[in-house]
């Protein structure tokens, strides 16, 4: 039956993902306080202590069970507020092998399970490139690409976004991204995953040209002006200046003036766009920072006055 096929498919993935943290990984499982059981592992050393408490390298104890849900769910958790945390923590992530596992974990049948893998991927891209390569050799970024059709765009996008952020590594890669972003700042219900899109379409174009081209031809910088226009009535407003902020226009005002900062082909696209003339009005809105990003548009592409 495919429910019961599914349910093995989940049963083997996991079985993987135990052997993996109990044989293959060994001593370079992470643990939180003492709520994490630490009691079930031989306490290796003390690797650092953040304000959820001390954190330990250590070896799972061998019990002979697979690992269930919740414990993928809570190792995926650590991972990805370790790497969060500080990127000190990257080379006792990179030394624990998990990019397999997450990798896996990007295709899992719980939606809950892919996001947190996403998340994990997002924050191990957070303060440098160190898993660049990583990623590239694990061909990671397909699957991230592809996950932002699925209900864990917005962890997608946020991943994405860090994997160009630092350098342009692996804008060949990322390139197919540029299409499902677009589509994400369209479709998306939840305003943050519009914001982690659009920030994530700026990051492609951070660190060269590469990319500017595809920005125009495959429509991504005019659905940016488009949302922009969509969200700008209420950013006019100042009786709706709170509901403002928390739209996606900044994020979107902020991506589009880096592009037509650093590139010609972005600035002239927008000022032949009709929808400039409302970044334009948008110089004049009650929230200082769409105002600014506002202004440094218009001056970028001419249209100052």
């Amino acid at each position: 039956m495919k429910g019961g096929k599914g349910m093995e498919g989940a049963f083997k993935q996991e079985s993987r993902w135990s052997e993996c943290r109990y044989i293959a990984l060994e001593a370079n499982t992470f643990l939180y306080g003492a709520d994490m059981g630490v009691e079930d592992y031989h306490v290796i050393e003390l690797v650092g202590e953040g304000s959820f408490g001390r954190v330990y390298k250590g070896r799972r104890k061998f019990t002979g069970q697979s690992s269930s849900r919740e414990v993928v769910l809570d190792v995926l958790m650590i991972i990805s507020d370790l790497s969060r945390m500080d990127k000190a923590f990257y080379k006792y992530i990179g030394g624990a092998a998990v990019l397999q596992p997450l990798k896996e974990f990007l295709t899992h049948p719980d939606p809950n399970i892919r996001a947190k893998a996403c998340s994990a991927l997002g924050n191990m891209c957070r303060h440098n490139e160190f898993f660049y390569s990583s990623l590239a050799e694990h061909q990671i970024i397909g699957l991230l690409i592809d996950r932002c059709a699925w209900r864990t765009q917005k962890f997608a996008c946020f991943a994405i976004g860090n994997a160009a952020y630092h350098s342009d590594k692996l804008y060949e890669e990322l390139r197919r991204s540029i299409t499902q972003l677009a589509n994400v700042l369209t479709s998306a219900e939840e305003d943050k995953t519009k914001a982690n899109a659009a920030g994530a379409l700026s990051n492609l174009v951070r660190n060269s040209n590469k990319l500017c081209e595809d920005i125009v031809s495959k429509g991504a910088l005019q659905t940016l002006l488009k949302l922009v226009s969509d969200c700008s009535a209420v950013a006019l407003n100042p009786s709706k200046k709170e509901t403002a902020s928390e739209s996606p226009l900044k994020i979107a005002l902020f991506s589009l003036a880096k592009m037509c900062s650093n590139h010609q082909i972005c600035r002239q696209f927008v000022e032949s766009s009709e929808l400039f003339p409302v970044i334009a009005r948008l110089k004049h809105s009650p929230e200082s920072n769409i105002a600014h990003y506002a202004s440094v548009i218009a001056a970028k592409v001419g249209g100052d006055s």
